[in-house]
């Protein structure tokens, strides 16, 4: 379905674009893992302050990958959906080593 001229699919990555913007600048500028656990978590980290470092920098490589999907939703959907999937499966294997290092006991 087109609107605007502009697949339903370029819509999903410019606001997944956005979301994780705002994430990952709040952890890296707050120091605090409240975006992506509860707000009021009581977990022991092994390194607070490094998990939510890291951690927003990952969510803001997701962030410019979900931006590099929205331009190329513009050329081909099919190439947009697959770059998306990948990214996010890097996306995860990342954040797994990271948790493992610096996350909760």
């Amino acid at each position: 379905m087109e609107i605007l001229g502009l697949s339903d699919l370029t819509w999903i990555g410019g606001i997944a674009c956005v979301l994780c913007l705002i994430s990952g600048l709040y952890m890296v500028i707050k120091k605090k893992p409240g975006i992506v656990r509860a707000t009021k978590d009581r977990a022991d980290y092994k390194d607070k302050e490094q998990y939510s470092v890291k951690g927003g920098r990952l969510i803001l490589a997701l962030s410019a990958a979900c931006f590099v999907m929205t331009v190329l939703s513009f050329v081909n959907t099919l190439v947009s959906n697959i770059f998306g999937l990948a990214a996010f499966l890097v996306f995860a294997f990342f954040w797994k080593k990271m948790s493992d290092e610096y996350g909760p006991v």
